[in-house]
């Protein structure tokens, strides 16, 4: 059995069963270890970066998963088939999410499920994301590696109304405040308080940073 990161676990249990494609696939764990639990029994892993994708390619036959995942050396989702259920597209910006999702949105007809673990412009993805006709599902925040990711799962959708302090905050993630969700921002509080205590900022910014710091704070 193929060994998981915290956050490729976190993404694996979101994903159901269906055809899913991996965009940014890398080493292909994710997809190797979906067909290991028998979540998926037809998949695509897709890498546009000839190193990765010799390694990807020889990851599923090492693990004998290459009878039923395809690895394919493309650009985003352009090639994937009609038949893709689920897109997971993990370990990138949000706004380059967004612009994969959005560069062929015929690829995007008869996909039920999105799954993005964006590394910044959270708040951004999940606006875009619900304006494609899905609505956020599920959330998770996890720390790994001292980073803190916020892992999103949207489902088709025939209406998302979603607020600016969801946006921001993620609707599931703020309701739920786990432990991992608090230490973000009481990290994020406490960088506010060193950087206003180090001195020679203008009055402008110590107000904006305050501002930001109250806002936190009703969140925790």
């Amino acid at each position: 059995m193929i060994k998981l990161s915290k956050r490729l676990r976190i993404i694996h249990d979101m994903v159901p069963k269906s055809v899913v494609a991996d965009i940014g696939s890398d080493h292909g764990k994710l997809m190797i270890a979906l067909v290991e639990s028998g979540i998926v029994t037809k998949g695509y892993a897709v890498e546009n970066k000839e190193g990765p994708f010799e390694r990807l390619r020889s990851n599923l036959i090492r693990y004998h998963v290459n009878d039923k995942i395809t690895p394919l050396f493309s650009d985003g989702i352009k090639d994937i088939t009609r038949d893709v259920g689920t897109i997971v597209i993990a370990g990138m910006g949000g706004l380059n999410i967004v612009n994969i999702l959005k560069a062929h949105p015929e690829k995007l007809v008869r996909v039920q499920t999105i799954i993005i673990d964006a590394h910044n412009a959270v708040p951004t993805a999940r606006k875009e994301i619900c304006m494609m006709g899905f609505a956020i599902a599920d959330e998770k925040i996890v720390k790994e590696d001292d980073i803190f990711y916020e892992i999103i799962k949207f489902v088709r959708a025939d209406q998302a109304i979603i607020g600016e302090e969801d946006l921001e905050f993620g609707p599931i993630l703020r309701r739920e405040k786990s432990a991992t969700f608090k230490e973000k921002y009481q990290t994020r509080i406490s960088e506010i308080d060193n950087i206003i205590a180090s001195g020679n900022l203008p009055q402008t910014r110590i107000d904006t940073l305050n501002a930001e710091k109250h806002k936190l704070e009703r969140y925790l």
